[in-house]
């Protein structure tokens, strides 16, 4: 397939590429994007959130008084349970290793079978599921987090979290946005790049039953191949199977449109898009999800931080948005290359920007619409900066902790999340890390990383006590 670099810049930069398989799903995750489909595995970016479970109104919007939030949901001043985390599962769970700038989640096909000497990841669902179902349980039960957010469908990470409890407000492909937007007879909307027989409310229910090509609802563990359901046709597994997996047994709790896509100036860039066409698709997906019986599922748009002004009116999101989460990192921690704060204490310094940032962007779209959607602190290449900036991204941790769980410190509809499970650059340094280097990954702002900075293997604690994301 023909390349396609998409650039969007501005004050502070996050960037990661994705591949693009039929059905293997992955996306550029961050302010800066470069999109490169790529006859290759798919790669997938998780972050993390936890939204409650609340009744909706049915027509979407800001929630209303009459809705009883979940467990770590508040309106303008609650106490919190826990901060939240992103996951970033292609720095953890890919056969990759860093051999090309963009290495692919694992994500294969519930059908594919595989010896019991298989190592691969990315070709046998028993080593995708484990290395999935390892992370999450770190996530759960060392870190206390209730809820993570991906960008992108995958089964199997849908399923570990599942398995272990854990709640996840699931992100759609950049371009699924755009396919909810068009009206149901439209026949050009595509699926992760790929011609995809639906648009519209119909759209979302070939989201929710599964899809292979033109045949929908589709039964995910099926193989899905050329001449199944057309000559090529793409694989979608089913968010919500026969089995009540995963829509209707509560494991997704929100759906997130794409990643970071407004566009507050024409012409518009692809994947951005105005405010109005992303409102006709969280209308339209609202619509499916009432219909479906599902219509405690939160639709969630997120934002760069100064955004809100222009995307909100009246103090609230346009019509069928429930919830704004606000991306917003001190300046230039996430950067290309990074820079951070002065001080005595950088990381306190960096968290008391991100609440300045925060509150106004609150103001402009209501409190009890907007939570946190992602903050964190980079700490740069380890072979340019050492241990340098692990003590400030520590500290910054302690603040996010610490504000979380005081009544009144942070507001919003849901918990803060912080940005990320794993650091996800190479060890030789990207360039969201450090000057000089390659446009790949998404820069060193987690909690753990990869033995050897590689894409699967051991998980690494980056500091000499791992914090505790849970409220004391």
């Amino acid at each position: 397939m023909a390349e396609l670099i998409e650039l969007e810049n501005s004050r502070n930069v996050k960037s990661l590429g994705y591949d693009r398989v039929v059905g293997i799903n992955c996306s550029c995750k961050g302010r800066f994007r470069l999109r490169v489909p790529l006859a290759a595995l798919a790669r997938i970016v998780f972050a993390t959130l936890l939204l409650g479970a609340a009744g909706c109104n049915g027509s979407g919007g800001s929630q209303n008084a009459s809705q009883t939030p979940g467990p770590n949901a508040g309106t303008t001043g609650p106490a919190f349970t826990s901060v939240n985390i992103d996951y970033a599962p292609e720095g953890r769970c890919s056969d990759n290793n860093w051999t090309t700038s963009t290495p692919a989640a694992c994500n294969p096909q519930l059908s594919f079978t595989c010896p019991a000497s298989e190592t691969s990841l990315s070709n046998c669902p028993t080593n995708c599921q484990a290395c999935y179902n390892g992370d999450i349980a770190t996530i759960q039960n060392t870190l206390k987090v209730g809820a993570i957010t991906i960008y992108q469908p995958n089964y199997y990470i849908l399923k570990a979290a599942q398995t272990a409890g854990v709640k996840v407000v699931l992100g759609l492909f950049d371009d699924s946005v755009q396919g909810l937007a068009q009206p149901n007879s439209a026949t050009n909307c595509t699926y992760s790049g790929f011609p995809f027989p639906y648009c519209g409310t119909s759209y979302a229910q070939a989201l929710f039953n599964g899809a292979c090509g033109s045949c929908t609802p589709w039964n995910p563990s099926t193989f899905c191949g050329a001449g199944t359901c057309g000559t090529t046709p793409t694989y979608v597994a089913a968010l919500n199977s026969s089995l009540g997996e995963f829509l209707q047994n509560g494991t997704i709790i929100a759906i997130q449109l794409g990643n970071e896509i407004l566009c507050t100036s024409a012409p518009c860039q692809s994947p951005s898009l105005p405010a109005a066409t992303i409102s006709t698709a969280a209308q339209n997906l609202r619509s499916a999800l009432n219909a479906a019986g599902f219509g405690s599922v939160k639709v969630v748009v997120s934002l760069i931080e100064g955004q809100a002004a222009s995307f909100c009116s009246a103090g609230a999101p346009p019509a069928g948005v429930d919830y704004i989460a606000d991306h917003v990192y001190c300046s230039n921690v996430a950067g290309l290359p990074p820079s951070w704060p002065s001080g005595s204490d950088p990381g306190q310094s960096c968290w008391q920007e991100v609440q300045s940032v925060f509150a106004s962007d609150q103001n402009a779209c209501g409190a009890a619409n907007v939570f946190l959607g992602e903050t964190g602190y980079n700490t740069g290449c380890p072979n340019v900066y050492g241990q340098q900036q692990v003590a400030n991204e520590e500290s910054f941790i302690g603040q996010l902790v610490g504000a979380t769980c005081q009544s009144g410190q942070v507001s919003g509809p849901l918990a803060p999340f912080l940005f990320e499970f794993g650091d996800v650059c190479p060890a030789g340094g990207c360039l969201a890390g450090c000057a000089g280097q390659p446009q790949e990954g998404n820069g060193y702002f987690g909690i753990y990383y990869t033995q050897g900075y590689e894409t699967e293997g051991p998980l690494e604690a980056k500091f000499t006590s791992v914090p505790s994301l849970a409220c004391p």
